[in-house]
């Protein structure tokens, strides 16, 4: 789903062979930025930030991508 307040992120629930339980990813014009996994319980979340720093930085906005978190967060709690 899109943010209502930056349409240039989207927060995509999906199965990731990775980890066992759902894992969130947040994407920044279509480029993954983040993503949320439950694997260690719902209480201890974890957060994965995506970046290559040694060919580019990836800067989005913040108050975008906090929105975004905070949708990921309740989507993968519910």
């Amino acid at each position: 789903m899109k943010l209502d307040s930056n349409s240039d992120f989207e927060v995509l629930e999906f199965s990731d062979s990775r980890y066992e339980k759902l894992t969130v990813e947040i994407q920044y014009k279509g480029e993954s930025a983040a993503q949320i996994n439950q694997d260690q319980g719902m209480d201890r979340l974890e957060l994965e930030v995506f970046a290559d720093l040694d060919s580019s930085v990836l800067k989005v906005p913040l108050a975008g991508f906090l929105e975004s978190l905070v949708l990921a967060k309740r989507s993968i709690e519910a």
